[in-house]
């Protein structure tokens, strides 16, 4: 009994370092990934070096999954490259299990006490983010040594011994054991961090890669099932998660169906135990990207015969409503037709925050979701809008028609950034506050609403100065800005009386409360960057 909790015990602190380093990746990283990756995956070779590298930088599976799928939901890139991308990153993503083969853990306290002393007692984002990468490793190898330590207390003749010799026989049956196991922790690591713990052991007469190559096998497709669980509804999101969830899939069958004959490859190489189980993980990999990289396209013909679009989304089909090529010599009508689409837009986006603030205010997570959704077809309509628009420029415009291509860039750009601040920053707050009984002051609350409101009515302010180009309207968008900034402060300085005050609820919803300020006053800055661009418009000579 004692023997199995502390495996657990190591288990679990693998597990819990591998999601502390996940956090610590991303705050010393923030959102950069995505950019590189998408600035680098150019073809199918170059997006699979990109996996490689990003993945090398982050060693998450599920922060690279995370990023895949939000690569294609927003369409940065084709999802056939993105296939690209995880067929490298998963090639990527066994660096950390070639460190873990390293067997640093016998310096597991030094990574301990470096990490503590950054990420506790500095300031700097930077330096915390760092503490908390070593930390999280220093946690990770106590884990391994936790596990290698109960292993090998194992008697050659115990029930855990009898245990893995009878697994070893069956190796499909191992495998889907290690997947399940995977996809309950949602890391691979893990997986094989037990694997290795358990080879420490004195296992007489078993050798010990019959078992570890089954699980490392097994703990690769669970991956590729979480990658199937995040992607959600969103189809093109799930048609990559199942071209990659095939090709691991094929890979481990066969594989295994060879089972034999690759434990004795990786048995005889000269290599310890740790490190040939790390390049039993690697050599899978490599395995897969050889096997299915010149085959991405094939793949992806396949999920899209395996998960179509159902027949009533093909029927309503989301796209642009007023955008027509056939008028695109026209320059005025087609002007004026990629002004309709920006107005149906900007509808769009007050509907969105309009709909924000209904889900916060009745804590709906549901409603909030849907709001994300919704900013998935901004998204969309952003870049058709700006491909139009471009082909509009290139059409020997004159200056009238250049600048009022200009206009319509600033503004829909504007929209589109409103848009991710509701969708990356106030919807998630909102699916947080739904999942706790706190709530806001009722003062701090009626601070709120009545911030929201003003922004709300500023944004239909801008709508009417897009659409009228209205000097007076676009005046009294900077002067609204100018009184909202000064009100924010205010607002600001009002909470914190409160938390002086000692309120309760002031104090617990501190942080979500200062953070729904921010947000609402980089909505309204992108509100009044429009006045700005009216101004200016109308000052310019004709």
């Amino acid at each position: 009994m004692v023997l199995l909790l502390n495996i657990a015990g190591g288990v679990a602190l693998i597990l819990f370092g591998v999601r502390f380093l996940r956090k610590g990746l991303d705050r010393l990283l923030g959102d950069r990934l995505g950019p590189v990756m998408q600035r680098f995956a150019r073809s199918r070779i170059k997006a699979f070096l990109a996996g490689i590298g990003v993945a090398v930088i982050a060693p998450s599976s599920t922060t690279m999954s995370v990023l895949a799928v939000q690569t294609v939901r927003d369409g940065h890139l084709p999802p056939r490259r993105v296939l690209a991308v995880i067929l490298g990153a998963d090639i990527g993503l066994t660096m950390m299990v070639l460190l873990i083969a390293l067997r640093l853990d016998q310096y597991a306290a030094g990574f301990v006490a470096i990490g503590v002393a950054l990420f506790q007692f500095t300031r700097s984002s930077r330096s915390r983010g760092i503490g908390q990468v070593v930390l999280s490793l220093g946690f990770i190898f106590l884990g391994i040594m936790t596990i290698s330590s109960a292993a090998s207390s194992v008697q050659p003749d115990g029930d855990l011994l009898e245990l893995l010799t009878l697994a070893a026989r069956y190796p499909f049956l191992l495998a889907a054991i290690a997947a399940v196991l995977a996809i309950a922790l949602q890391s691979s690591t893990a997986s094989i961090g037990l694997a290795m713990g358990l080879a420490a052991a004195d296992l007489g007469e078993l050798n010990p890669m019959s078992f570890a190559v089954p699980v490392v096998i097994g703990a690769n497709v669970g991956v590729g099932v979480t990658l199937l669980i995040i992607a959600g509804s969103q189809p093109a999101a799930r048609r990559l998660a199942l071209g990659n969830l095939i090709c691991k899939l094929t890979t481990a069958v066969m594989l295994l169906a060879l089972s034999a004959w690759v434990i004795r490859f990786v048995d005889g190489l000269p290599l310890n135990l740790d490190r040939k189980i790390a390049v039993s993980h690697s050599g899978f990999n490599l395995v897969m990207a050889a096997c299915f990289l010149p085959l991405v396209n094939p793949v992806y013909y396949l999920v899209n015969r395996i998960a179509p679009d159902p027949p009533e989304a093909q029927q309503r089909e989301f796209g642009p409503r007023f955008l027509n090529n056939r008028h695109i010599d026209g320059l005025a009508i087609a002007t004026g037709q990629s002004r309709q689409e920006i107005m149906r837009v900007s509808a769009m986006v007050r509907g969105m925050l309009d709909d924000l603030w209904q889900a916060l205010q009745k804590r709906d997570p549901e409603l909030a979701q849907s709001v994300q959704e919704r900013d998935d077809q901004v998204d969309l309509l952003d870049r058709e809008i700006k491909r139009y628009l471009a082909r509009i420029a290139g059409e020997d415009a004159d200056a009238d028609t250049s600048a009022e291509v200009m206009a319509q860039l600033r503004y829909t750009n504007e929209l589109e950034t409103i848009g991710d601040i509701i969708d990356r920053n106030l919807a998630e707050l909102v699916v947080k506050r739904a999942e706790t009984d706190i709530w806001f002051s009722d003062d701090g609350w009626a601070e709120l609403d009545s911030f929201y409101k003003k922004v709300a009515e500023n944004l239909l302010i801008a709508e009417t100065a897009f659409a009228t180009r209205d000097q007076i309207l676009a005046q009294r968008l900077l002067r609204h800005k100018q009184a909202l900034g000064e009100e924010e402060r205010q607002l600001r300085d009002s909470h914190f009386t409160r938390l002086r005050q000692g309120q309760t609820q002031s104090h617990e919803s501190s942080s979500v409360h200062l953070d729904i300020l921010t947000h609402l006053r980089r909505i309204n800055s992108c509100v009044t960057h429009v006045a700005y661009a009216i101004v200016q418009s109308q000052a310019e000579p004709a």
